[in-house]
Parts: C-alpha cells; structure tokens; sequence
C-alpha cells in the first residue's frame, strides 16, 4: 500500500470512531465497542483474567489498555478496508458490510441498530473510497466529481462526526463503650460504606457505561408472566419500600482484595414486583437484561426473600438516601443477597420469567454459573510491611463475610499459621452485613507473619487453600508481615 492509503485509511477509522461514539447515544450499534465486546470476551476466561491481573493487578488498567489496543487495531484494519473498496469497489463494500455488522451486532445476531450501525459505516467508507480514488481510475461506481466537491465531501463527514460527537459528550456532562473502642482502631473500614467509596467494576471502560440521568427510563418484566408490566422509575419509586444493609463483593476480587463494600440499600423487593406481574406455573428461571446488553438468569428457587430492586444507598454519615450513581448502576440495580456482584447487573432495563436457563455475561467465558459468596476475612490494620513499636499495644482488625451464613468466630495467628487466637468478633448489622473483628495485641521486637481466618457456625473453616478468584472466587487466608523494634 501507498502512503496516501495508509493516511485515509486511518483518517476513515478515527473518522468513523467518532462519529460512532456520537450514534451510540441515539441507540445505534457502534462496531468499534463490539469489537472490543470480542476481544474482552477471550481476555476474560478465568486462566487469561488471572495471569493479566497477576501481572496488572486489579485496577482497570488492563481493561484500558485493552480498549487502546482495539483502537489501534481498529485503525490498523481501515487502511487495508479502503484500499480493498478503492481497488475492487463491490467486492470492498460486500467485506465492509458484514465487518460493520459483525461487530456492529456485537457477534450476537444482526439486530436493527446493528443493521443500522452496518448500513451508515458502509455508506461512509464507501463514499470516502470514491471521493479519494485517484482521477482516472475505473470502476464500476460513476465517475468521481470535482476535486472541490471530493474535499467539500470529506469535510463535511469530519464535520458530522466531530460535531456528533461533541454533542453527545456535552450531553451525557450497652454497645456504647465498644463502639468507642471499635471507632479508635486507625485504619478498620467502618460498618457501613457510603456511596463514594463503594467499590467500582464494570465490564466496559468507564466512559463506555449507560448514562440513563434524565432520560425517560422504562423497566419491562415480562416473559412468563399474566401481566407484563412496564414500570418507570417513579412508578417503582411509589411502590413499598424496603431497606437492606447488603455487603457486595466482587468474584474477582483476590484474598486482602478492596473489591467488597456493605451499604444499606433502598429500593422495591422483588417479590413486590413479581407479584404484580403475575409469575406462571411453567417459569423455572429469572432473567435479568442491563442497557449495556449484560445478562444473568438465577434458578427463582434460589432467589433469597431479600433481593431487590435497589435505587437508592444511604449516606452513613447524614442518614439520608442518594440516587445510585452512574457506576453504581442509575437508576435500578440488582441486588442478590450471599451472591457475587457478576449475578447482580446495573443499569437494569428487563427482568424475564424463562423456562430455560440463559448463559450470563461471564459464565459464557467459564466464569462460576451460581456465583455462590465464598467465606472471607481480610486485615485491614496493620498494614503488609508495616513497623510497630515493642511493647506497645495495637490492634488488629479488619472484616469478615460469609455471604449470609452465621459465623461463630474469627481467628488471628500471629506465628505464621502454627497457633491461632480468638478475636473480638463485632455483632453485624444485618444478616448480609459485614462484621468487624479486632485482636488487641503487645508484640515483642521480631519479625511475625500476621494470618485471619473465619469460622462459621457448626466449625466449618474458612477454605485455606490459595486460590486465584476466577472461575469461582479466591479462597485462602489473607497473610501480611510486620516487623516490630
């Protein structure tokens, strides 16, 4: 290929890059996310996901530089799709149209926005292929026009696209005395966590996730239902309201991961819902859908009393309710008590009654199918590496959860594993909270390894084998050394 191929190519690919992004906000597939939809779809199988964040740690850096190098590779096919259309125009348009759609339609069957999606980027490469066809070229497309009008065209598309985009982006802009002594333990995370510092994670980049704020939202259940219902957010709004102070955590975070929060919720219970609509003999599963096209089912045997509908998490230090954040999931959320995060979706937009399970999101990559909460106990304080005083008392402390299940103790070794104590072990504040533990300790100088495990009741301890988190979450007791002098 020439230089000048190269040079349009990748013209044509930021060009279309943008003004996807701009579309995507009205609803049109943009081939650019499906693409990085494929790639992530390989990157996240649970031997992939692992080795990455071995090596990355749990951040979103993997998943930014994944999007960056889908870009580029989206860049880099463009010179070679516009050669093809200049050089062999029907051909170029006939493999510009199914790449368009392929991707367009997420690989997922050919949908109308990924028609659509197909139908403007074809149009487009196509014409910017015809209007920078060198002059006197034959093809079996009409003669090219002035050389005025080819840059009068490419103007304009650079100035759809820019505009688009801009436009898009501007609109989406008794216990009193143990409280005291739980509330001086520097560095133990608190009861109950507020909306600020709940943890993140999302299967798109940040700016990839539904921005539904002002938007006219509808939540459809239907399915295997009497009476399917299509509900608005004041309309869930108005129905009873329940409170939940659920401990959230995510199945990929590892042993002393952040990934792991307990807020106290408010929303609509499930049943209400349910109720409503009307649920037929002949429904066997629940089917949730997101606006980023996130699904999960759960066996409805398996639905705890508790789930619910949440819209809405309390700020612990004013005691009143805010809306859900965009990365929290405005407007609905799905919440699953004793279940991992990848089971409960965000931005919520279909609740389905199925007779047939339906494959979620990261089960199809061979992620756990059931996504049970795995016993955790975590050391919050002191820090890994950290240097104390001889002689001088401190605290251990940290949290625990056992997803629902009762625990009767938590236990610290201070010797590597070879004994373990018995910890305060704080009452929670609902079955699906957190609790906090803490263990008073006056070392001697020395060098100690520092181990937490959790005991449910009826003695069953927490899983010591080291595990990584994919496909069915970490187990095994977190560890960290100290020197103390």
């Amino acid at each position: 290929m020439k230089r000048g191929d190269w040079i349009w190519g990748i013209v044509a690919g930021i060009g279309l890059g943008v003004l996807g992004f701009g579309l995507r906000g009205h609803g049109v597939g943009w081939p650019l996310e499906g693409m990085f939809a494929q790639i992530t779809y390989w990157l996240g199988v649970p031997a992939m996901f692992n080795l990455i964040h071995k090596l990355l740690g749990f951040s979103d850096l993997a998943k930014n530089l994944a999007f960056i190098g889908t870009a580029l590779l989206w860049l880099f096919i463009h010179p070679f799709l516009l050669t093809a259309l200049r050089r062999w125009f029907w051909a170029g348009l006939a493999v510009a149209l199914a790449f368009y759609g392929a991707f367009g339609g997420w690989l997922l069957g050919m949908s109308p926005e990924g028609w659509l999606a197909a139908a403007i980027n074809t149009v487009l490469v196509g014409a910017l292929a015809w209007a920078v066809r060198p002059r006197g070229q034959k093809s079996a497309i009409p003669v090219a026009p002035a050389d005025s009008t080819r840059r009068e065209s490419i103007k304009t598309l650079a100035l759809v696209a820019v505009g688009l985009a801009l436009w898009q982006t501007t609109k989406a802009k008794a216990q009193s005395a143990v409280k005291v002594v739980w509330d001086k333990i520097t560095g133990l995370s608190p009861e109950q966590t507020g909306q600020k510092d709940l943890y993140y994670v999302s299967k798109n980049i940040e700016l990839l996730d539904p921005r539904l704020q002002g938007g006219a939202y509808k939540l459809e259940i239907g399915g295997l239902v009497d009476k399917p219902l299509t509900l608005s957010l004041s309309d869930l709004k108005a129905l009873p309201k329940v409170e939940l102070m659920n401990t959230l955590t995510c199945i990929s975070n590892e042993v002393g991961g952040p990934l792991i929060g307990s807020a106290k919720w408010q929303g609509v219970a499930l049943k209400t819902l349910l109720e409503k609509a009307g649920v037929k003999a002949e429904a066997k599963f629940l089917v949730w859908e997101a606006a980023d096209r996130y699904m999960e089912s759960i066996p409805i045997g398996e639905v705890p009393a508790e789930t619910m509908l949440a819209y809405a998490i309390e700020n612990p230090t004013t005691g009143k309710p805010e809306d859900l954040q965009t990365q929290h999931g405005y407007p609905t959320r799905l919440l699953i008590p004793g279940r991992y995060g990848m089971k409960q979706p965000k931005w919520l937009t279909k609740i389905s009654l199925s007779a047939s399970e339906v494959s979620g999101y990261w089960a199809q990559r061979g992620w756990s199918r059931d996504a049970v909460i795995r016993t955790m106990s975590r050391i919050d304080t002191p820090q890994n590496h950290a240097q104390l005083k001889a002689g001088q008392e401190t605290f251990v402390a940290g949290i625990t959860y056992a997803g629902g299940r009762a625990l009767e103790r938590v236990e610290v070794s201070t010797d590597g594993g070879k004994t373990w104590q018995k910890a305060d072990l704080k009452p929670p504040k609902s079955k699906f909270a957190w609790q906090l533990w803490a263990f008073p300790w006056k070392p001697a100088a020395g060098n100690y390894d520092l181990l937490v495990r959790a005991v449910e009741v009826g003695e069953k301890i927490q899983d010591p084998t080291p595990r990584d988190p994919l496909p069915d979450g970490a187990t095994g007791y977190h560890r960290i050394s100290v020197r103390v002098g």
